[in-house]
This record gives C-alpha cells, sequence and structure tokens, in this order.
C-alpha cells in the first residue's frame, strides 16, 4: 500500500546523521521518489465524513435480515453490501434470502463537488562569487530567483446512505447517511471508513458528526479484512 512507503521514509529521516555525504544524496533522491508515489497514490482512504442517523422505531432484538440495493452502480454495490452486512450481523441479526424480519436497504453517490489550487514558491539563490585579479579583490552579488508552481486537485462528494425497516409494515426503524469530501473517487476505498463512522455506536441517533476515520481504525480495517490481502486500497488523483 502507498501509505506504507511513509513508514520507509520516517526510518530514513532518522538514519541521516549516521550516514556519509553520498550516502545522503542517495537517499534524498529516494525520499524523493516515495513522496512522489505517496502524492500520486494518496492514502486515501482516510476521510473527514460527516453522520447523520434517526432511530424511528424500536429494532427488534435479533432476527434475520436481507439487503437491498436502491441507488448506485451494481458492481459496486455488492462490494459496499459484504460490509453492510458484516455490520449488521455484528449486531445479531442473521442473514436470510425468504421472509426476514428487517429489510436494510442502501444507496451510494458519487459526484464532482468542484475543485481546489494550492500554490508554492521555491526560491533558487546563487551564492555570491569572489575572484582576484592582480592585486584586486572582485566580488559577484548572489542573485535569488522565484518560481511560483499552482496545482489543481478536483473534489468528490461520496454519500452512503442505509435504511433500516420493518420487512413486513415497511415501517422505517432507523436510518443513516455518511458524507465525506475528498479527492479521491473511488467509494469502494473510502466505504470502509465511512461504514465505520455510521455504525458507531449503533443505534443511537448522531446529529452533524464530524470525525477524521482512517484505514487505521480498527472498525475500518475490520470492514477491510472481508476482502482479499491483495485489494487495492490506494486511489490515484484525477
Amino acid at each position: 500500500m502507498p501509505c506504507g512507503l511513509l513508514d520507509a521514509y520516517i526510518t530514513a529521516c532518522y538514519a541521516v546523521r549516521n550516514t556519509s555525504f553520498r550516502e545522503v544524496k542517495t537517499m534524498k533522491r529516494f525520499i524523493a521518489v516515495l513522496i512522489a508515489v505517496a502524492a500520486l497514490t494518496g492514502c486515501a482512504g482516510g476521510i473527514k465524513g460527516v453522520s447523520n442517523s434517526n432511530l424511528y422505531g424500536k429494532l427488534p432484538p435479533g432476527g434475520t435480515f436481507a439487503l437491498q440495493l436502491i441507488s448506485g452502480d451494481s458492481l459496486i454495490g455488492r462490494k459496499i453490501e459484504r460490509m453492510i452486512s458484516h455490520q449488521i450481523s455484528k449486531q445479531g441479526y442473521r442473514p436470510t434470502d425468504s421472509s426476514p424480519d428487517i429489510l436494510v436497504s442502501y444507496a451510494f453517490d458519487v459526484h464532482s463537488a468542484g475543485s481546489v489550487s494550492s500554490a508554492y514558491t521555491s526560491i533558487n539563490t546563487v551564492p555570491q562569487k569572489s575572484f582576484v585579479y592582480g592585486n584586486t579583490i572582485y566580488t559577484k552579488p548572489s542573485t535569488s530567483t522565484a518560481t511560483t508552481s499552482v496545482s489543481t486537485t478536483k473534489l468528490y462528494q461520496k454519500t452512503i446512505v442505509v435504511r433500516i425497516s420493518d420487512a413486513r409494515t415497511g415501517e422505517k426503524l432507523w436510518e443513516s447517511n455518511v458524507s465525506e469530501q475528498g479527492w479521491c473517487n473511488q467509494i469502494f476505498v473510502t466505504a470502509p471508513s465511512i461504514l465505520a463512522l455510521m455504525f458507531e455506536g449503533f443505534p443511537h441517533e448522531q446529529t452533524n458528526v464530524n470525525k477524521m476515520v482512517t484505514h487505521a481504525d480498527p472498525a475500518a480495517k475490520e470492514l477491510m479484512n472481508l476482502f482479499p490481502e491483495s485489494t487495492n486500497w490506494g486511489c490515484t488523483r484525477t
């Protein structure tokens, strides 16, 4: 995972003081590559999400459930469904294909949220130089040039909505939605963090709860472990 490269970066920084000048130059090139890769792929699983949920009726203490995709790509939906199913099962419910006690409906959406621009300026300085001509010392003053670079990053808003209803009466019992905005446009990558926040303290109500959740969070990691170790949890900037 690209985020793991940061560990190598930190280790390299601490090792600088015990290396030769040539080794330091080599290390700087290596660290530059690490930073470039991290910038392109990013630690995309981290979110600062906004969570809202309401409890409309008493949830049964146990029983069976079925899942239903309301809106969103069906291919990615099956993967998100796996995570939601895990979260519901942890509450003491069992999945079934017929006559469930509760129906868990879900939808997800990704749309453009504009862009953000950043600028940085680098100063290149040519040091002062002196030379001797005959009996006279001449000094060439130092010069500096400034270069400003501007980068623009597209932003995307990702939202997951989950609703739990009584399968027999259709009565809505609980509903939650979590939205987050960032540069990653792949909701599957951020879904573990989104759902970890959504089901925190389930089924208690949440009102505009703002929280940062990363892939290092135990609840998010638990959902990621539902997929093969080879799963790519990175995201490329667009």
